[in-house]
């Protein structure tokens, strides 16, 4: 199998991103060249994280070969019939080797000649052998060097100034390729090969070496890759995924209103209440004006029966309450509140409304009467993640969790929507790594209030599978510090939050929109004043700002302070853009300026590459225009479909329209959606042009028609716009 072809039959998904693999480095020695008649004498492999090496995890084996070593391979390794005399065979190292492998992606130099030298041997001794995902660290630097001409490990680690010990033992030269491949991950990195895939398909291009391990009999016998854009579409290509805990948000099934009881009153009257009412928990009222709630368990009038017998019926609530109570916001998904719940060892959390009051109450008991529990797919890593690696375990993980809830007849928007989720849960992570740093560093706690922001499809919550990072960070305006400081509080903390990111598979905006960059990164006075000059001074690049902006949401906040910073950012800046006409009529009619696809007799327009954007034409207008017209008449909403809905309901306009331009929305993000994981499995960066020859005559029709209903946007922005 050429890695040309190779179809990737490791556990790897091709989408994990190269710092989150668990590799394992291997080398083999020998008796000779030929794979299918020599035979292996030792075994050396070690362990690998992201581009850490763990030496003290290895395999270091001298195996038996069953025949005399020749004298030309003794001079090469060393090892002569005297050094594996009473070593085990192969048949016994075999499964321990593949033990130790695992479900890792093999690395190694020249690797497809140790893989294929074990494959005989496996074959030889009646073993199963499990054919691992593998990269050849010649092979990548040959694809990012067409020019370099000699790719020996000697010569690589001597260019990265990698010392070599033990060469030409398996253990020595498994080490050192590690060290190298721990150096050309930066390297490959920096030229956006940041997944196994994407790695795969560079060690795909040097033709001429791969030509000569073809005809040496390194590789298996091609076979076709599959069309994973319709694999992903039949029963059992996914996990299976209980997709109601990806639909349903805590508002959707908590008991609301929260059952409250007064903190003076005893044991005995919450027993009593929570029987009557079929409960198991009870909200306590707080106890003073500026108090917080708690909350009393039936398990906690256990506890207290069980210390103070049956003077417990007289002890008050308030002394065996926990407070604050636990809570998430009303929005939080399902799976999500779960993954918390199993992390605090909770069965009961407080669900808080939009002002952040309590508005109800969330337990695995409601959860069972609506729906029995399914494994989860993605749970609580993000909360405890504690390096980028950990973060972009979970980035790896949406590609699948999506197909697979594609492939349950999932909306895309609320597919969407989840990825929108975890890469909002991912960047307050990150925040939190960020800040936790620089106080070990001495740097102390943040300064001032903030919140920090994600923007654009995040913040929209329609975030695709083409992640880059488009965030913010809104300052309180008492904070004196300098931010044009390199070495200021708030500059370091904005840097070390999109460093991360990055390092987790969510790369740096190419368009700069990040907080690292001092025009992402104000006071809120600035910010509003900047908001002023967009809307004084609508230039094309403002309005892409303005794009950008207006769909920001909290990812993080230093908090009530920080939320309140937010909130008075998203009141002030809408209300300037609202009493700008100039700007909302630019808005208008920059949205109505992307014209869809569509050629003579309305023929779908190709590149070259048979694909369409579906972007440009498609989403952009749709996106664009709901936008102009939610500024316009002071819709709160952020997603695009209930931005057309309430903006057409407030101006008192047919739902019919924006129902159709909702329907498009989702119907185009589900045609990206499956092109993007197609995409990524097959180690192409994903886009939003999507391979027309690759949907069915249903899509290309629905695409089609879809595609002529575009100009409704204008017609509505005409519409609702009117009078400006």
């Amino acid at each position: 199998m050429s890695p040309a072809s190779r179809e990737g039959n490791g556990h790897r998904a091709g989408a994990t991103p190269l710092i989150a693999l668990d590799v394992v480095v291997l080398d083999t020695e020998t008796t000779g060249l030929d794979i299918r008649k020599d035979r292996i004498v030792q075994i050396g492999a070690v362990r690998m994280e992201g581009v850490e090496v763990h030496p003290e995890l290895s395999f270091r084996q001298l195996v038996d070969p069953g025949l005399a070593i020749p004298e030309v391979a003794r001079r090469i390794h060393g090892l002569g019939d005297e050094d594996v005399k009473g070593q085990p065979d192969f048949a016994e190292i075999g499964p321990k080797l593949m033990e130790f492998i695992g479900d890792a992606v093999v690395v190694g130099h020249s690797i497809h000649f140790d893989l294929a030298v074990l494959r005989h041997e496996a074959d030889r001794h009646g073993i199963a052998w499990r054919e691992p995902r593998s990269l050849d660290v010649a092979l990548l630097v040959a694809g990012l060097n067409r020019a370099m001409i000699d790719t020996s490990l000697d010569n690589l680690a001597l260019g990265y100034g990698i010392p070599v010990e033990g060469r030409h033992t398996a253990f020595g030269d498994a080490v050192t390729t590690a060290r190298v491949y721990s150096a050309l991950i930066p390297q490959l990195l920096a030229k956006d090969i940041r997944t196994l895939a994407e790695a795969e398909n560079l060690s795909r291009k040097p033709a001429g070496l791969i030509a000569r391990q073809e005809e040496a009999g390194w590789f298996e016998r091609p076979s076709e890759r599959p069309d994973f854009s319709r694999a992903v579409m039949r029963s059992g290509s996914q996990r299976a995924i209980d997709s109601f805990l990806y639909r349903h948000r805590l508002g959707d099934v908590m008991n609301s209103p929260p059952i409250c009881i007064s903190p003076e009153a005893s044991l005995h009257a919450a027993a009593q209440l929570m029987a009557d009412r079929g409960i198991g928990c009870l909200i306590v009222e707080p106890s003073h004006e500026d108090g917080e709630p708690g909350i009393v368990t039936e398990r906690d009038v256990l506890h207290a029966l069980a210390r103070e017998g049956a003077g417990a019926s007289i002890v008050p609530v308030g002394k065996v309450m926990s407070a604050p109570v636990i809570s998430a916001p009303d929005d939080t998904f399902l799976y999500r509140a779960l993954g918390l719940m199993a992390r605090r060892n909770l069965r009961y959390i407080g669900v808080t409304d939009g002002a952040g009051r309590l508005a109800g109450v969330f337990t695995l008991r409601t959860l069972l009467r609506k729906r029995a529990l399914a494994t989860l797919t993605v749970g609580d890593e993000i909360a405890t993640a504690a390096r980028p690696r950990d973060l972009a375990r979970v980035q790896a993980a949406l590609p699948s969790l999506a197909a697979g809830l594609l492939a349950d007849g999932q909306d895309a928007r609320q597919v969407a929507a989840i990825i929108a989720a975890e890469a909002r849960a991912m960047t307050g992570r990150a925040a939190e790594l960020a800040e936790a740093e620089l106080v070990a560093a001495g740097r102390g706690p943040a300064p001032a209030d903030y919140a920090l922001l994600v923007l654009g499809s995040g913040g929209r919550g329609e975030s695709l599978l083409a992640p880059d990072q488009d965030n913010a960070l809104v300052i309180a305006d008492d904070y004196t510090g300098d931010l044009d400081d390199p070495d200021d509080w708030f500059t370091r903390f904005a840097a070390r939050i999109n460093e991360i990111l990055d390092r987790a598979g969510i790369p740096y905006c190419k368009g700069g929109v990040m907080a690292k960059n001092r025009p992402w990164r104000r006071r809120l006075g600035e910010w509003l004043d900047q908001a002023r000059d967009w809307a004084g001074h609508p230039s094309p690049q403002a309005l892409l700002s303005v794009d950008i902006f207006y769909d920001f949401t909290p990812a993080h906040v230093s908090g009530s302070g920080g939320s309140r910073l937010a909130g008075q950012l998203r009141r002030e800046a809408g209300e300037i853009a609202r009493g700008s006409l100039s700007m909302l009529r630019a808005l208008g009619a920059a949205a109505g300026s992307h014209a869809p696809p569509l050629g003579l007799f309305g023929r779908i327009k190709k590149d070259d590459t048979g694909r369409v954007d579906l972007k440009a034409g498609g989403l952009l207008p749709i996106v664009s225009g709901a936008r102009a017209i939610a500024l316009r008449h002071g819709v709160a909403s952020l997603s695009t479909p209930q931005r057309l809905r309430q903006a057409a309901e407030k101006a008192g306009r047919s739902q019919a329209d924006a129902d159709l331009l909702a329907d498009i929305h989702g119907f185009l993000m589900r045609l990206i959606l499956t092109q993007q994981i197609a995409d990524l499995e097959a180690g192409v960066p994903p886009t939003n042009r999507v391979r027309l020859d690759a949907l069915n005559h249903r899509d290309q029709d629905e695409l089609r028609e879809a595609l002529g209903r575009i100009d409704l946007i204008t017609h509505m922005l005409q519409d609702l716009l009117q009078g400006l």
